[in-house]
């Protein structure tokens, strides 16, 4: 029996850039909580509250993990059936039946560089010229809302309904979703007949 290929995982870029900035934050809260706690019998004397000064390195801890779930675990997948977005707190399934367009189209002319504030604006400065595939949704599956909350606001579309999907591979993206879409509505079609 042959065996099924699996589609390409493409790593979405946004949450690289985050991954690699939680990573080092939480390193850094985590060095310098430790240095604390080593130097707190020195600078307070001996107190009893001493080990309260290790919770911003479990904190630290909790960052750094995410960081590394940020880099490693945020990627977008075709399937027959579906779309996947997958951020490093919260998978997203999109049907294609919810699916209205994809175009490729290059990151500053959806969000405008000169309109984002400084510190956005500086962060993906590498990004900004690089194509992204708009994926155009006649609906969001869950509330928009909901979305917001666990999702990175360069991912949303602010032209209408749908994600910005930035991937270094931004042409075999393309082409995945295109070819899924097409074999979807051609099951469809011969489904009504």
């Amino acid at each position: 029996m042959a065996r099924k290929k699996r589609s390409k995982r493409f790593p979405l870029l946004i949450y690289a850039q985050i991954g690699r900035r939680w990573t080092w934050l939480g390193l850094l809260l985590a060095a310098a909580s430790i240095v604390l706690w080593l130097l707190s019998p020195r600078l307070l004397g001996p107190t009893p509250m001493r080990h309260l000064a290790l919770f911003p390195v479990l904190a630290g801890g909790v960052i750094f993990l995410y960081g590394l779930a940020a880099r490693k675990m945020a990627y977008v997948q075709c399937f027959p059936t579906k779309i996947r977005i997958q951020t490093p707190v919260y998978p997203l399934i999109i049907s294609y039946r919810r699916v209205a367009s994809t175009r490729p189209t290059q990151l500053n002319h959806i969000f405008d560089p000169t309109r984002e504030k400084a510190a956005r604006r500086t962060w993906p400065i590498r990004y900004w010229a690089k194509t992204a595939v708009i994926l155009e949704l006649n609906g969001f599956p869950v509330s928009e809302r909901w979305l917001r909350l666990w999702f990175n606001r360069y991912l949303f579309w602010p032209g209408g309904t749908g994600f910005v999907l930035l991937v270094e591979d931004w042409l075999s993206l393309s082409q995945q979703l295109d070819s899924f879409q097409a074999a979807y509505q051609a099951r469809r079609a011969s489904a009504t007949r």
